[in-house]
């Protein structure tokens, strides 16, 4: 009381246009900022009329006062969600409980080929698919369980196919009553490419790879063939003493003849070697890092990790002294000991081969037991590093 409601304005020349709008037009109605007594921020809807007396004299001013904090504060969340929606480099759009597009962002409008909202207002978002059989069903999928997450192949406006990455939900109001429908789509088509490349380099490499193992296990086998014929042509010569001088010409033939067969063997070693790392740093790590710069979700980049980890185990000599030092452990065993020397956890090796938890410890345990360590307390993981 004996305060003047013009205090409330944040300003005196505020203050002042009011109050002169009051006095030469009798009224005045608008929304006035200021602050409580405990200094927290207010807006309210201030309605001023001069009062006058029955000789047309002002005698008062009278107020009437309407708090609208709370309003404002909620339309400058919804201006602010709105303008985030808009700017978002995902394409947002949003449709009602039948599938019709009733708002789409710049995003949607650039992945889809179009320039105007109108152009895509009061569609069906059936309509966007390839399939629409596919989309009815993800349709019906949010309207019964209020989400799907998934792949999806789309068209843009002049029919080309692009591979999306699509988000859905059912909005619902403050009583959990269904409003409409929220959907954002990521443009995948680049990474999916890039992914079939690297699939297609990966099985050109293993089925390299194969050929030169078998060309391997032929000359292993032609090689041994040819020791065992020597050891029983020396045994041959010890019981004929009698026959060492004459054939002695002979036998030197011989030994030059597999040294250089045992040299070749080595060379074709190397060249093998040095063709299989040649493979993988020009025709599969550059696919790699494309992938690795695409929008991964966590499983997708566990695998694209483990897939790394396993090219650069092929042109280590970590596997290739696993392999020769213990040729007892299987397949899977191998696989395991890879992933515990890299320092992943059972949980984590359980997800990446897709077996239990109780499968993994089996096969850490077999490894231990056929590494020597089963009674040891060293550490399996330390032990493997030794290897690489």
């Amino acid at each position: 009381l004996g305060r003047s409601v013009l205090d409330l304005a944040q300003s005196e020349e505020e203050a002042l246009e009011i109050f002169q709008a009051v006095v030469e037009k009798g009224s005045w109605s608008g929304e006035v900022s200021g602050f409580r007594s405990d200094g927290s921020p207010i807006t309210v809807h201030l309605s001023a009329s001069m009062v006058y007396n029955d000789r047309g004299e002002p005698i008062c001013v009278m107020d009437s006062f309407v708090d609208i904090t709370e309003r404002k504060k909620m339309e400058e969340e919804l201006r602010v969600k709105d303008f985030a929606i808009s700017s978002s480099i995902n394409g947002i759009a949003i449709g009602d409980l039948q599938g019709n597009i009733t708002y789409v962002n710049d995003a949607f409008l650039r992945m889809w080929g179009g320039k105007d909202p109108s152009e895509v207002l009061g569609k069906s978002a059936l309509t966007f698919a390839q399939s629409r059989e596919d989309a009815d069903a993800i349709l019906q999928t949010v309207l019964a369980k209020g989400t799907w997450f998934g792949e999806i192949i789309a068209v843009k406006k002049n029919r080309t196919p692009i591979a999306v990455q699509l988000s859905a939900s059912m909005v619902k109001d403050e009583n959990g009553h269904p409003i409409c429908l929220l959907c954002s789509f990521v443009d995948i088509t680049e990474r999916k490419l890039t992914e079939q490349k690297l699939q297609k380099a990966y099985e050109s490499l293993e089925q390299r790879v194969e050929e030169r193992t078998e060309e391997l296990v032929r000359a292993n086998i032609r090689l041994k063939r040819e020791i065992e014929e020597r050891k029983l042509a020396e045994q041959t010569l010890m019981r004929k003493e009698e026959e060492l001088q004459l054939k002695s010409l002979n036998l030197e033939e011989a030994n030059t003849a597999l040294k250089v067969l045992l040299k070749r063997g080595e060379q074709d070693k190397k060249e093998l070697e040095e063709k299989v790392l040649s493979n993988i740093k020009e025709l599969a790590l550059p696919y790699l890092e494309k992938l690795k710069a695409c929008s991964l979700d966590d499983r997708q980049a566990a695998y694209v990790q483990l897939l790394e980890s396993s090219l650069g185990d092929i042109i280590s000599p970590f596997l290739q002294k696993l392999s020769a030092q213990y040729l007892n452990l299987t397949p899977t065993e191998i696989q395991v000991a890879n992933l515990v020397r890299e320092g992943k956890s059972t949980k984590e090796i359980s997800e990446l081969l897709n077996i239990s938890k109780r499968a993994v410890e089996f096969h850490r345990n077999n490894i231990r037991d056929k590494l020597g360590l089963k009674k040891e307390k060293a550490n399996l993981r330390s032990y493997l590093l030794s290897l690489s």
